[in-house]
């Protein structure tokens, strides 16, 4: 009997380990989110649209999960049904990177992934996935990043240079945001004018490089009150795009707090960054370092206390 009561005791608590081993379920977006998502989403495409086109949205993480995953992508399948620029699928399987389903789209939405994707996956199907993504951007489709799509896949060096960069931290919370080209298609809703944001501002790392990106947006330092940062060189890249192969790659850090998701200026760069990786807006991709562009200073904030650098 003694072995019994053991025996029940062990099944439940591998039983009760497993449980906790789950990822909670989202949340169920509100539906007065929605509606001010709705009110800021732009009436029409930035571009005309060539032909109909479909985006799929990867939604799934093995690291930390943000809570506004779900309404990134319902913003997304929005924003595609609002301007008829795209018709969304969102899906959380990475089995999904297979060729023959990719085939069937034209850009990949890398929404907040974070942590090793494939772990769990024979080496062999690991390396198949990998490639048919790599080879889907690189054969002359698009991919875009929202916020933590640079918190993932540390381990595949070729997804680092291709999204553009490695998630390094996220000090900065109230930020002034200057404008780099200001005449650019990608930057055209901000009309000139520099402005502030409160989110979950992140920094990045190698491969992180002006000579390989087209900066769009990023943080002005010297007018964000802050007294230290985690970077020596203190380039803090807010959005950007590359060419990668014949693909075109749009990434944006925002989208940690569901206030973005109804910025109207921020949703118009969003649907901009998607038509380019589609290859409906064209637009220049010349990086940084050799572009000469004017930028607009952002506004003065405040002075603000040293934040705690938290790295990776």
């Amino acid at each position: 009997m003694k072995l019994n009561w053991i025996a029940v005791a062990l099944v439940a608590a591998v039983s009760c380990s497993i449980c906790l081993a789950q990822p909670k379920p989202d949340k169920p977006i509100d539906p007065k989110t929605l509606e001010k998502v709705a009110a800021a989403l732009p009436d029409k495409p930035v571009a005309q649209v060539a032909q109909p086109r479909k985006i799929i949205i990867f939604t799934m993480t093995k690291g930390f999960r943000h809570s506004s995953i779900p309404l990134a992508a319902k913003t997304m399948e929005m924003m595609g049904e609002k301007t008829g620029a795209w018709k969304a699928v969102a899906t959380d399987k990475v089995e999904d990177f297979a060729a023959d389903n990719l085939a069937k789209y034209d850009a990949v939405v890398i929404d907040q992934c974070t942590g090793d994707l494939f772990k769990g996956l024979p080496q062999d199907k690991q390396d198949e996935l990998k490639k048919s993504l790599l080879d889907f951007v690189k054969g002359g489709k698009g991919i875009v990043g929202i916020h933590a799509a640079t918190d993932c896949l540390y381990n595949w060096a070729e997804y680092g240079e291709m999204m553009g960069g490695y998630f390094q931290g996220h000090p900065f919370g109230h930020i002034s945001v200057k404008i780099e080209d200001p005449a650019h298609p990608l930057n055209a809703m901000f009309e000139g004018k520099s402005f502030e944001i409160k989110d979950e501002i992140y920094t990045f790392k190698k491969p992180y490089s002006r000579d390989n990106l087209r900066i769009l947006l990023s943080m002005d330092w010297d007018k964000s009150g802050y007294a230290k940062g985690n970077r020596d060189d203190n380039d803090y890249a807010l959005a950007w795009i590359r060419e990668f192969g014949k693909g075109r790659v749009f990434y944006t850090a925002f989208g940690h707090q569901d206030h973005i998701y109804w910025h109207p200026e921020i949703m118009k760069q969003l649907l901009a960054g998607t038509q380019y990786a589609l290859g409906d807006l064209k637009a220049d991709a010349t990086p940084s370092s050799k572009a000469e562009v004017k930028v607009v200073p952002g506004p003065q904030l405040p002075a603000k206390p040293a934040p705690k650098p938290r790295n990776k």
